[in-house]
């Protein structure tokens, strides 16, 4: 059983696929270092897509006003967010007694045991301390590494971006070529399903991160709020992660309570969640669920932990895979309905626009 294995495994068609995937795996432990800029770049090509069409036949040219279009944008985006929230995390550390203050007195207000009340404290002590002590110990020369490579995988990702959109036809068709002969057909569906489902994924996060920024960005200046674009950029981040977004005004509502009162940062906290989860509740359905068929809660659970594990290509990169499971498991699901378990349905043209 095992030499027939073997020889399935190492037969004429098998072989060049075998070599191209240990070199694909070489290849990938060498550029580790990058992988966040790869993923990144991909995922901008599958948003420019739109944009380099408009191009028409100037394939080139599209391509790089799509890839600028994208990366330097985006670029700028994410370095507001990321000194505004040392700016927000600063402010709440320097700010810890104004709103522990009257908290305090208006928990004492209630008819609570003096008991618990020393005990919330306490806890609450402990919390903040813990905080300020994990942010004082990350070294200086880490935050600098983390800020180099972050910047170096940015710069990868717009020749990345480029090249996709440009040559992304090629790339389907090399790997098509590795592909065994008689199953070529049943592997571009699958390619073909795995890429519709990416692209639903990646745009209904991006066009709700983006419609959340600029809704967020009337609310800020309406209420007048410090710095109102580094806060939107913020809130677009927050909005590539689906019913995450409502997080971001926690600090925010906390400076209205600081400054402004308890009514005040309710009535902030309670529009602002509710206006920037308008576009959450009717562009990313579009987008996730009819052109992905993907469940929110997959999107959601999938952002976070590729996320947590991985970084900024972590992110990225697991909502790919579980959308590649979920591709593989309805063009299968379909194939069983229609009877056709033994693979013969013709290809579907075009595996991927490139």
């Amino acid at each position: 059983m095992a030499i027939g294995i073997g020889r399935r495994l190492l037969s004429r068609e098998r072989v060049p696929a075998l070599i191209v995937s240990a070199g694909l795996i070489a290849l990938a432990f060498l550029i580790l270092p990058l992988f966040d800029g790869i993923v990144l770049g991909t995922v901008f090509a599958y948003a420019g897509r739109g944009l380099r069409d408009l191009f028409g036949t100037r394939r080139r040219i599209g391509s790089l006003v799509a890839s600028l279009g994208l990366v330097v944008p985006v670029s700028l985006i994410i370095a507001l967010a990321v000194s505004e929230m040392i700016s927000q995390i600063d402010w709440l550390l320097t700010h810890q007694q104004g709103l522990t203050g009257p908290a305090s007195a208006y928990l004492s207000s209630l008819p609570i045991p003096d008991i618990v009340l020393a005990e919330m404290g306490e806890i609450f002590k402990g919390l903040i301390g813990i905080g300020a002590q994990v942010l004082a110990a990350v070294p200086v020369l880490q935050i600098g590494h983390t800020f180099f490579l972050g910047s170096l995988n940015f710069i990868i990702s717009l020749p990345v971006c480029y090249f996709l959109l440009v040559d992304g036809h090629r790339l389907a068709d090399f790997v098509s070529a590795f592909l065994p002969g008689p199953e070529i057909g049943d592997y571009q569906r699958y390619l073909v399903r795995i890429d519709r489902i990416l692209e639903g994924v990646f745009l209904g996060s991006l066009y709700t991160a983006i419609a959340g920024g600029l809704s967020s960005v009337i609310l800020f200046y309406f209420f007048d709020v410090p710095r109102p674009l580094a806060l939107a950029s913020v809130v677009f981040l927050a909005g590539l992660i689906p019913f995450m977004t409502w997080l971001v005004f926690i600090p925010t509502s906390l400076y209205r309570y600081y400054n402004h009162g308890l009514a005040d940062a309710l009535v902030f906290f309670v529009i602002g969640s509710g206006l920037v989860h308008l576009a959450e509740l009717i562009i990313r359905p579009y987008f996730v669920s009819v052109k992905s068929s993907m469940h929110p809660l997959l999107v959601m659970v999938s952002f976070l932990g590729g996320g947590l594990v991985a970084g900024l290509g972590g992110f990225f990169l697991a909502p790919s895979l579980v959308g590649a499971l979920v591709g593989v498991y309805q063009v299968r699901k379909e194939d069983l309905r229609a009877g056709r378990v033994d693979g013969q349905q013709a290809a579907e043209p075009d595996v991927a626009k490139g």
